[in-house]
């Protein structure tokens, strides 16, 4: 049971549990001729669990009173679900609505959408383990992998806040798998990338995300977050001269991460109604075992024993107040 006392010293005085077998609870009679005391197996029955019920009853305070506590326990579990890192574009472009202009009463931002249905997407998934990472010009630590749902939403409203500069998505995702280093692999490792933009890679960072997603085996979501009739990452330009990663970074990303040696799906959004369909997706794609760890927290015990304590001690009354006089 793991149990542990916060006054353990207390239970230096549990030999005193003998004392109803040493005293006499019920009123003792004086009779002239032991022959007119009539024989009663009953009465030694009943006898011996009085005497019982008081050493219980002691017992059961003197447990109360020393604070027994339950220690926290990990137990493991088999459940659904995967290990999910979210890797969110902190830009100022993500302050604006998909229409393209900055969001007001009557339309939210894109950081704003994504916030909401990513929220969402937490409460459904009971078994996951979530991180956040974000990046602008240079990635941001939010939280590490965790259980804690509180943590994981409160890390994802930071998308409310207001944007910050330039996209620099390698340094984002580089920060977003090195999360899974010291992690051992107990389920399917996922990355979504949520972005409304991209930046050309140099071939160092190339090198190193493409090592890195096939050492920690993790697959990777991008949330490509399109402003209306804006290009996609699809999009094929019409003039050879637009061809290049820095006219069209969107696509040459996108066709890198097609070469990895992982799993990739993009999703082109540009409603909030087409971000919660991707979401749905993922969900669907994202279900499969997982080995996780069900936290038990501390509990206190003390009431319990307060309770059998009560309930003895009211037997007692019963019977002595049934006692002839």
């Amino acid at each position: 049971m793991n149990i542990v006392f916060q006054s353990p010293w207390l239970l230096t005085l549990s030999p005193l549990v003998v004392l109803p077998w040493i005293s006499q609870f019920l009123t003792e009679r004086l009779a002239s001729w032991n022959q007119l005391v009539i024989r009663s197996n009953n009465s030694r029955v009943l006898d011996l669990l009085l005497r019982l019920t008081g050493s219980v009853a002691f017992l059961s305070l003197l447990l109360a009173l020393a604070g027994p506590e339950q220690i926290e326990r990990k137990l493991q579990r088999i459940g659904t679900g995967a290990h999910i890192v979210f890797v969110l574009d902190r830009s100022a472009s993500m302050d604006e609505t998909f229409g393209g202009w900055m969001a007001g009463d009557d339309e939210k931002s894109k950081g704003a959408v994504a916030q909401e249905l990513l929220s969402s997407f937490i409460d459904e998934r009971p078994h996951d383990m979530f991180a956040v990472t974000a990046f602008s010009t240079q990635p941001i630590f939010v939280t590490p992998l965790t259980e804690n749902k509180i943590i994981t939403k409160a890390a994802i409203n930071t998308m409310l806040s207001p944007g910050l500069a330039f996209t620099n998505v390698p340094k984002g995702l580089a920060m977003g798998l090195s999360l899974f280093r010291d992690q051992p692999v107990t389920g399917s490792r996922v990355i979504v990338l949520v972005s409304d933009g991209a930046a050309s890679l140099d071939h160092r960072a190339q090198r190193v995300l493409r090592e890195w997603f096939e050492r920690y085996q993790v697959r990777l979501y991008w949330f490509f977050l399109r402003t209306e009739n804006g290009m996609g990452i699809t999009t094929v330009p019409n003039s050879p001269r637009e061809d290049n990663p820095r006219v069209m970074p969107e696509r040459y990303l996108d066709m890198f991460f097609r070469t990895l040696s992982t799993p990739y799906q993009a999703f082109e959004i540009d409603t909030p109604e087409s971000l919660q369909e991707a979401i749905e997706q993922l969900d669907e794609l994202e279900n499969k075992p997982l080995l996780y760890q069900e936290i038990i927290p501390r509990s206190d015990l003390s009431d319990i024993f307060y309770l059998i304590a009560l309930f003895c001690v009211f037997l007692l009354t019963i019977v002595k107040a049934l006692e002839a006089k």
